[in-house]
């Protein structure tokens, strides 16, 4: 009796294990559909953060190439150059976010300020957030698509910035026009000629030299055979050409040391020559083409060159510890370089600016020209560090050995919304620009 009551039972039970399979499936769809949302949020919030980091880098670095880093909040020129350097941060910081997307779609800039309060070393704070990110299951519980929300801060980082001195020709460019190429790097290029982006990232520390693109025995400067335009090599070492470039004529504006003599030539590299640093030697071409001058050869022994960089660094004559800064680069990259002065009232003691420290313009050499009028198209600006003028070997004395500290291109339309940087600082550190998230 009791067996034909469970034979009766079991029509009534069949399909029910169907449908906690289908349950169960569904509830396995659900999980999986959250973990992949969960996987996307967590992905999309890294990437933000990526962006704002980079944001807040680029617009960090945008304020320290406006100089503004040199000025007291008290000099009446702050005034004149903070909003150009506000307005230069917002438009690379807007620019590089095109290039850090999140989700194929670049983040939205929710702010971007800079605190100007710290003397010398403003920081730039960057807020981003993306939005309609590509998720599933949540859309179930909430019609408003999730977001990814990050924040970073840079500081504008000039630890040699003292403000009761006046810095050293913190801007003044030397008439060196150096070939846009990096003997360390197999003759990379130093800087991307139509995007303005530095190529040569491991630059910063590099051991130059810089070499006179004229041959030896002649009055005026014959390009050497074989580089035409001005190149690079690793022999006898690491060097890149240079020609000199054509310079204005002293209108008195100039600040001199007391060694400063000779030509025009001579007085731009000896003294704070902002005549050619801002009428001559800019970036770009069409009406801001700068000229190099073949009329006379820089190099060699006794030299235009040797003599008025020997007077500039305060060198008793040729090699090292003739009375020159010298320059300690092993602290770097976790803190700046340190530099000695090698005369003067503090001897022998670490300082934080040296007339060593100069700029120096970068040209293309896919633009150069080697007949009148002799035009050459400036590219970018390399900081650098002069450590000795060379006694030899043959044919190679008078080069100048210097530190790379930094770099800077010419801006781009195309990349960098047109913002021409301004080289210059009272600061000597080759780290312009550090993350300090949180502030």
């Amino acid at each position: 009796m009791k067996k034909d009551l469970l034979s009766r039972q079991r029509p009534h039970e069949q399909g029910q294990t169907i449908i906690l399979v289908a349950i169960s499936l569904v509830s396995l769809l659900a999980m999986a559909a959250l973990a992949i949302d969960i996987v996307t949020l967590y992905a999309a919030r890294s990437e933000t953060q990526r962006a704002a980091d980079a944001a807040a880098l680029t617009g960090a670095k945008a304020v320290a190439d406006s100089g503004i880093t040199t000025l007291l909040l008290t000099d009446p020129n702050f005034a004149t150059v903070k909003p150009w350097a506000q307005n230069a941060a917002n438009a690379q910081i807007n620019a590089v976010l095109q290039n850090n997307l999140v989700a194929g779609v670049a983040p939205n800039l929710a702010s971007a300020t800079v605190d100007w309060s710290r003397q010398g070393n403003p920081v730039v704070t960057v807020k981003l957030n993306s939005s309609n990110l590509p998720t599933f299951f949540s859309k179930i519980w909430t019609a408003s698509p999730p977001t990814a929300a990050a924040t970073a801060t840079a500081e504008v980082y000039n630890p040699a910035n003292v403000q009761n001195f006046t810095p050293i020709a913190p801007r003044v460019v030397k008439p060196w026009l150096i070939a846009n190429r990096d003997p360390n790097n197999g003759g990379t290029p130093f800087i991307n000629v139509l995007t303005g982006a530095i190529e040569a990232y491991q630059v910063i520390g590099e051991q130059l030299n810089l070499t006179a693109d004229c041959q030896s025995g002649f009055p005026n400067c014959q390009l050497i055979p074989g580089h035409d335009p001005p190149t690079s090599s690793t022999i006898p070492r690491p060097q890149v050409d240079y020609v000199p470039a054509q310079v204005t004529t002293n209108n008195g504006s100039n600040v001199c040391p007391t060694c400063a003599a000779g030509s025009d030539y001579e007085e731009s590299i000896e003294c704070a020559d902002t005549t050619t640093s801002y009428q001559v030697l800019s970036c770009g071409s069409g009406s801001n083409y700068a000229h190099w001058d073949n009329t006379f050869n820089p190099g060699g022994t006794g030299g235009p060159s040797e003599v008025a960089t020997e007077c500039l660094i305060h060198a008793a004559g040729t090699g090292t510890n003739r009375g020159q800064d010298s320059l300690d680069p092993s602290p770097w990259p976790a803190n700046p370089m340190q530099i000695t002065a090698g005369s003067g009232p503090q001897i022998g003691t670490l300082v934080t600016t040296s007339s060593s420290i100069v700029t120096i313009p970068i040209i293309d050499p896919g633009t150069f020209q080697d007949t009148s009028p002799y035009q050459v198209t400036i590219v970018g600006f390399l900081q650098a560090f002069i450590y000795e003028v060379h006694g030899g070997p043959a044919g190679h004395r008078g080069d100048i050995e210097i530190y790379v500290l930094n770099i800077a291109g010419c801006s781009s339309s195309s990349t960098n919304s047109g913002v021409t940087p301004i080289v210059g600082g009272s600061g000597t550190s080759p780290i312009p620009v550090r993350l300090i998230t949180p502030p």
